[in-house]
């Protein structure tokens, strides 16, 4: 299990102002880590908008079992 708690910002740069706070966990729930579940709640400051999530994983990767994945969260707001 991975505990996710990380602020939200406008931008990737160092500095950028914080829009709010994404809370949740990640679970690989099987022997052979092909099952996987993510939960997670993001609570934005004045804010309206939705988000679309990707999982990236390498080309040469067969299973996730103790390989890195990669989650890509696109959020799209408007103020």
């Amino acid at each position: 299990m991975t505990v996710i708690d990380d602020e939200l910002t406008e931008g990737h740069e160092l500095g950028s102002g914080m829009v709010g706070k994404l809370q949740g966990f990640y679970v690989t729930s099987s022997e052979d880590g092909s099952s996987q579940t993510i939960a997670f709640t993001a609570m934005y400051v004045n804010a309206k908008g939705y988000a679309t999530l990707k999982t990236i994983i390498n080309a040469n990767q067969q299973t996730t079992d103790g390989e890195e994945t990669l989650l890509e969260v696109t959020v799209y707001l408007t103020y």
